[in-house]
């Protein structure tokens, strides 16, 4: 049975003035509150600070994989939600980190899209903004590039970690694993 936000309920009332209006918020109701088509009164810090709950409920061992996997769910949402206010290659790295973290406890799945290892892998590659072979290059020369250049091989650090640990589930032939294999590689070689 789904639990309904009560009329004090901080969801009613989102986030104002920089507080999160989600502590002590239950699941259901995150869940319910998620489902509005445009929570517009959370400011970035509201939302990351959501993600923050909804991550530590997908890691409690103490939950039945099944509540763990929608905190996750909601993790991916927040982030979601405060992509609007940060750099695309920011929120893919924050999502590759909660995708690959559901990958690796519960499965790799072809019908649910958070764990299925080819889709993360061509998100991945579709926020890269970069040919490997330009990234190569300036990866050997990182230290003496303008500061954006650098940020932009930092973030591209940054997607493509969290997916080293799925190494050992890379198989067959799909091609945004086999691309990702190889951007992986680069990764020494980053800053």
């Amino acid at each position: 049975m789904r639990e309904s936000p009560s009329s004090d309920s901080p969801l009613e009332h989102g986030c104002t003035d920089g507080q999160a209006g989600f502590p002590g918020a239950s699941l259901d109701s995150l869940e319910q509150y998620l489902l509005k088509p445009e929570p517009t009164d959370c400011s970035a810090n509201c939302w990351e600070q959501l993600r923050d709950v909804a991550v530590g409920g997908m890691q409690r061992r103490d939950l039945v994989d099944e509540i763990r996997l929608r905190w996750g769910r909601v993790a991916l949402s927040a982030i979601s939600r405060k992509s609007r206010k940060e750099s695309p290659q920011q929120a893919m790295a924050a999502a590759a980190h909660v995708r690959a973290y559901m990958i690796t406890e519960f499965g790799v799945s072809d019908v649910d899209l958070a764990r299925n290892l080819s889709a993360l892998c061509t998100d991945i590659l579709r926020e890269l903004e970069m040919p490997l072979q330009v990234a190569t290059r300036l990866a050997g020369e990182w230290r003496t590039l303008p500061r954006e250049q650098m940020l932009q091989l930092r973030r591209i650090k940054n997607m493509l970690t969290p997916v080293l640990p799925l190494v050992a589930l890379f198989e067959g032939n799909d091609p945004a694993v086999l691309d990702i294999r190889t951007w992986l590689e680069l990764i020494p070689s980053l800053p």
